[in-house]
């Protein structure tokens, strides 16, 4: 009877490291993220054949960069409110550069890959006001 008690103990406390590591690993397997846009680049259904400025770049610049407090005017930073001012960072490559290549902006979250093809073959078009 003592044998089956002290088995019973010895039981009891490797079950719960068991336990412990078994909730440990469910907890950190939970906090996995995939973004399905960067590990399937090739599967984004983007329709970059018609990027005309007014009908696709303006909208995409006007919801994520030339918002109150960042690319307006009055705040210090490049005016993107107007086709002139979005022409001036895309001759000068800022643009480019931070939107497409380096995604730090928006500083809020990087712009959605299609987003970001079909600024680039605006760009890759020559960037017209159409």
């Amino acid at each position: 009877m003592v044998l089956l008690i002290i088995r019973m103990i010895k039981l009891f406390k490797y079950s719960r490291y068991m336990i412990t590591i078994l909730f440990l690993i469910l907890f950190f397997q939970g906090c996995y993220y995939d973004n399905v846009e960067e590990l399937y680049p090739g599967a984004n259904n983007c329709d970059i054949t018609n990027t005309s400025f007014q009908a696709v770049i303006k909208p995409i610049i006007d919801t994520n960069c030339a918002v109150s407090g960042c690319h307006v005017s009055g705040t210090g930073r490049k005016d993107l409110t107007t086709y002139q001012g979005i022409k001036d960072v895309v001759d000068d490559g800022r643009l480019e550069q931070h939107v497409i290549i380096q995604k730090d902006m928006p500083p809020s979250q990087p712009l959605s890959i299609c987003n970001r093809e079909a600024l680039k073959a605006w760009i890759a078009d020559g960037a017209s006001s159409n």
